[in-house]
């Protein structure tokens, strides 16, 4: 198959010279010189007018680089298959924020990924070859291909986990990458892998894909492989995925996956609308049962594929645990300095595995950004600290994975010192976010500035916090209805829009959602937040609507009720009306007040929102 790109490009011997290097790459995507030439070469083509931004776009998506709303600047999305990084490739992504992005930052999404802005374009193929010498690529990080795998940050020491599914997932990966079949989707496609049954740790309920670790004895023998899950989504149309198989045998995931590819490619009915193009869509249309018997015809045409030679446990994979120590450095738990503080954070970003003595430790970057001071701290950490690797997670946090129990206070003073000991990992002050309009072509609000407006609320309340049930609420926010920030499975979620004021001008606005859960529970049991109709909450006043609804459940919620518990027995029209006040506000707001402006932002509001580039 040829690229309508780049004339003369063979695709299907880049997919297989790509299978060939990855067993000996440094990381689970090889790296290959040969795309770093056609990007300079493709970009000096755009920059000269010999090709237009119509035939150039595609081209640079699938090579991970995105157009801003700033313009003649580009963000690098880092793909993290899994969310594994090396030392040497935080290094790595510490040296790129400190060189070449010009906001000497890294930012952590909630797929895994990592991310740089305002990078110039000629700067991008350097950027990518120093990340390729470490085993990164952003290669199909972006456009219509199959975006970055997702995985658990707690695979392979998981306690309840079934298996871990981390050699499958690099093989997935392995396989999909570069393949001619997803390099032009009719949309993106989504993908997770977790080994744990009993909880979802990957917002599998959102994903196209996704596959669950199972076990079996068939015929007396026990078998490996998965659940699968498909045609969830966000956005305007979110939606749940649905069941589609109980288990596929090990042997047959990948087929499975070409097979979904094919069909997906192949749905022409998809193509007329790129904004409607999604597998979701498909399965809407068609039915369940129907996208199964396509798939099932497809797999009549697929003979084996065999993962074992992607599969091989690589240096990428492999971690090797720090020795435990005898003792804690002759000091108790108790007894270490930090008092109260190292205690919290303990109870808070500390987690058993199910290796005697080890524990996972959460770091919790401020809105998922990281300074390059940052990241090289965090690379002498790991390695000293851990097993050689920290994960990603979809809360825009880091997950250190084998550290010794006798180690965690000194994990603790070295995060410390590095600034990135905050407490409240997986609880209300995790507040996760999208870049928003500080960079994002679609966004319409500030949401990263809300984020850091509502974590400087909640660090002002008293007695709230100091209550289980509103610190184990969930708040999430994207700057427009994408869903880039998760807002749709949040217990509160919120995304930008806006509304008019008294004389007419645009007020930055959110609208809310209620009731969203993922992560504590089963796959099936996710559910997407309800939106409350008819109400903006201008972005102002969001915070303290924020507190208004965790003193509303404090208040009235009976001992032990969870927060969607209680919505879902006392209804959402009690917090709706908090919602409405605040909207209140707006309709009689003097003109040029604090409510025009929005979050970290000096200039009057207006919606600016350009053409993305997700539908391209």
């Amino acid at each position: 198959m040829t690229s309508s790109i780049v004339p003369g490009v063979d695709q299907e011997r880049i997919h297989q010279e790509s299978m060939t290097l990855a067993p000996g790459a440094p990381g689970i995507v090889p790296f290959m010189e040969e795309e770093m030439q056609r990007l300079e070469a493709e970009s000096e083509r755009f920059q000269s007018g010999e090709i237009d931004n119509l035939e150039f776009t595609p081209f640079r998506l699938r090579q991970g680089v995105y157009g801003q709303r700033q313009a003649d600047v580009q963000m690098i999305r880092v793909k993290i298959p899994g969310g594994i990084v090396t030392a040497d490739a935080l290094d790595a992504l510490g040296t790129v924020a400190h060189q070449y992005a010009p906001l000497g930052k890294g930012h952590i999404t909630t797929r895994e990924n990592i991310q740089f802005h305002h990078l110039p374009l000629p700067d991008c193929p350097d950027v990518l070859r120093l990340l390729g010498t470490v085993g990164l690529t952003s290669r199909e990080a972006c456009g219509n291909t199959v975006r970055n795998v997702v995985g658990s940050a707690t695979a392979g020491v998981c306690v309840e986990e079934v298996f871990d599914p981390t050699p499958y997932l690099a093989a997935y990966v392995r396989f999909g990458i570069r393949h001619p079949i997803t390099q032009t989707f009719p949309r993106k496609f989504k993908t997770a892998f977790t080994g744990c049954d009993a909880h979802d740790h990957v917002a599998a309920a959102i994903q196209d894909l996704t596959y669950v670790s199972q076990v079996r004895v068939i015929d007396g023998v026990t078998q490996k492989g998965f659940k699968i899950f498909v045609a969830g989504g966000t956005s305007i149309m979110p939606r749940l995925a649905k069941p589609l198989y109980d288990f596929i045998p090990e042997e047959d995931y990948l087929r499975l996956a070409l097979a979904m590819w094919t069909v997906f490619n192949d749905a022409e009915m998809l193509r007329k609308n790129r904004m409607m193009a999604r597998l979701k869509v498909l399965i809407d249309r068609i039915g369940l049962d129907a996208f199964r018997d396509l798939v099932d015809e497809e797999l009549k045409n697929i003979g084996p594929i065999d993962p074992a030679p992607l599969m091989v446990a690589e240096e990428i994979q492999r971690e090797t645990p720090p020795t435990l120590p005898a003792v804690s450095n002759g000091v108790s738990d108790n007894e270490h300095n930090g008092g109260g503080e190292y205690h919290r954070w303990k109870a808070t970003n500390v987690a058993n595995q199910r290796q005697e003595g080890y524990r996972v430790v959460y770091v919790k970057p401020i809105r998922g950004d990281l300074s390059p001071e940052q990241f090289w701290g965090l690379a002498k950490i790991v390695r000293r600290y851990t097993g050689g690797r920290v994960r990603t997670t979809q809360e825009q946090n880091l997950a250190l994975r084998w550290v010794p129990e006798g180690h965690l206070h000194e994990v603790w003073e070295a995060l410390q010192a590095i600034d990135l000991a905050e407490d409240g990992a997986h609880t209300i002050t995790n507040v996760v976010s999208c870049p928003g309009t500080d960079s994002c072509k679609l966004g319409i609000t500030s949401s990263m500035g809300l984020a850091k407006a509502v974590k400087d609320e909640l660090e002002s309340w008293n007695g709230l916090l100091e209550d289980q049930g509103v610190k184990d609420i969930k708040i999430k926010m994207s700057g427009c209805p994408n869903g880039c920030g998760l807002h749709h499975i949040a217990n509160i979620g919120f995304h930008g829009a806006a509304v008019k004021g008294p004389d007419g001008d645009q007020i930055p606005a959110y609208e809310l959602f209620l009731g969203g859960n993922y992560g504590d529970s089963r796959v099936e049991d996710s559910r997407i937040g309800t939106r409350i109709p008819k109400i903006k909450v201008p972005a102002k006043a969001v915070p303290h609507v924020i507190k208004q609804i965790a003193s509303h459940y404090k208040d009235e919620k009976a001992d032990g009720e969870g927060f969607n518990q209680f919505l879902d027995r006392v209804g959402l029209e009690q917090v709706a009306e908090i919602a409405s006040a605040a909207q209140a506000s707006a309709e009689s707001a003097a003109a040029g007040s604090d409510l025009y402006f929005d979050w970290e932002r000096t200039n009057i509001y207006k919606v600016e929102r350009g053409e993305g580039e997700c539908a391209v």
